[in-house]
């Protein structure tokens, strides 16, 4: 039969059966799909299995909410329990750092103590008046420890800058936890163990206990909740807590003085305190525990860092060796004799400007002093003075 003829218009009959692959075509035998993830469960079961777990933990679960709440709350009232227990070396740093400084003071406690800015602010420096003074006094430091404090409190370099220094701030034998605590960048932490290796332990571990601490409201403002429920307290039954409402009292009191003041909030002990009447009353100390094991040097180090930040910046740096009683020099002759050198040292080597401050030469005596160490407002009101005149003579 001859096979029928078509026209392009005439559509081709469909074919009846498959047609066949070349016997050499490529054939695919198997398709694998691989996927970059591995089996995701329907949401239903995460959210049973999720409240499984609550069910079974409910107590725990609850308790973390309640905890995590309450933490919350606390710090919403953080300038609350600021007041009622403030960050001394905070609080100082931050009043410094509020305005520009003329003249600033640092050191521990004989400065917090013994000297009131108020009385110097004014004194003539080349020429000029040095206006506006303030006095970092942290109870404790250390020579480490003022070196941060002025990184942070004078953002703005202050015209002259006056180290208030005594033997205990050398000693390295002691640390003050709270330096790494208030002062410290984790940059800070990084330049300390390289310069001091022989305390990198310690620095790294306070300051890593500090950034722990204060995660928690509620573990950090603990003494200052503790102050203000006291005062509640008081407040609805007199008399019921005494000693805490007058420790609360005294608190308020030094935080109000270092927010709006010049950094002078003497604790109210040493303002009154009288060292001939401690010792007529045979209470004489028997030892000083900041100037146990005495040695120094690697706390030296912060001194040298200081007079190159201050000549960095064009600041006059002067060290006014502090006063103390003559009882604490004559029960550790060695530890100030070894102190006064390193004075000695830094004045010659580094060009310093040092003013030594005897009891004689400012006319300080027993009634001066409330302890072994600190003045009392008189003896700060003496030595303030006596500051004031040897800045100007210094400044001329």
């Amino acid at each position: 039969m001859k096979p029928t003829e078509t026209t392009p218009s005439t559509p081709l009959p469909p074919e009846t059966q498959p047609r066949q692959l070349p016997a050499d075509g490529p054939t695919v035998a198997r398709v694998t799909v691989v996927t970059a993830l591995g089996p995701v469960e329907p949401t239903a079961k995460v959210l049973r299995r999720t409240w499984t777990f609550v069910s079974r933990n409910r107590t725990i679960v609850l308790f973390a909410l309640m905890l995590l709440g309450t933490d919350r709350v606390i710090g919403r009232f953080a300038a609350v329990w600021d007041r009622h227990s403030p960050d001394d070396y905070a609080a100082r740093v931050k009043g410094c750092a509020r305005e520009q400084r003329d003249l600033v003071f640092i050191g521990g406690s004989p400065v917090a103590e013994g000297i009131n800015p108020d009385r110097v602010a004014g004194v003539a420096w080349a020429g000029k008046p040095l206006a506006s003074a303030y006095a970092m006094g942290l109870s404790g430091g250390t020579t480490s420890d003022f070196y941060h404090a002025v990184l942070r409190g004078c953002p703005t370099p202050p015209r002259v800058l006056v180290y208030g220094i005594t033997a205990s701030d050398l000693n390295d034998s002691r640390h003050e936890p709270h330096g790494p605590y208030s002062l410290m960048t984790t940059g800070d932490v990084g330049r300390w163990v390289r310069l001091r290796p022989d305390s990198a332990e310690w620095v790294v571990r306070h300051f890593a206990q500090a950034r722990l601490g204060r995660a928690s409201d509620l573990y950090r403002y603990r003494h200052g909740i503790r102050m203000w429920a006291a005062t509640e307290a008081d407040r609805q039954l007199p008399g019921s807590c005494p000693e805490a409402v007058g420790e609360a009292d005294e608190l308020r009191e030094r935080a109000d003085a270092l927010r709006t003041g010049n950094g002078y909030a003497p604790a109210r002990g040493y303002s009154v305190g009288r060292y001939d009447a401690v010792k007529a009353a045979g209470l004489r100390p028997k030892e000083f525990p900041y100037l146990r094991k005495y040695r120094t040097g690697s706390h030296l180090k912060y001194l040298h860092e200081l007079a190159i930040w201050c000549g960095v910046r064009g600041v006059d740096l002067v060290l006014v060796d502090m006063p103390v009683t003559a009882d604490l020099e004559a029960m550790y002759p060695a530890e100030f004799a070894e102190y006064r050198a390193r004075l000695a040292e830094v004045e010659q080597g580094a060009g310093l400007r040092v003013i030594r401050a005897s009891r004689a030469a400012v006319g300080l005596t027993d009634t001066h002093f409330a302890d072994l160490i600190h003045m009392n407002r008189e003896g700060a009101k003496v030595f303030s003075g006596w500051v004031r005149s040897e800045l100007g003579r210094c400044g001329q």
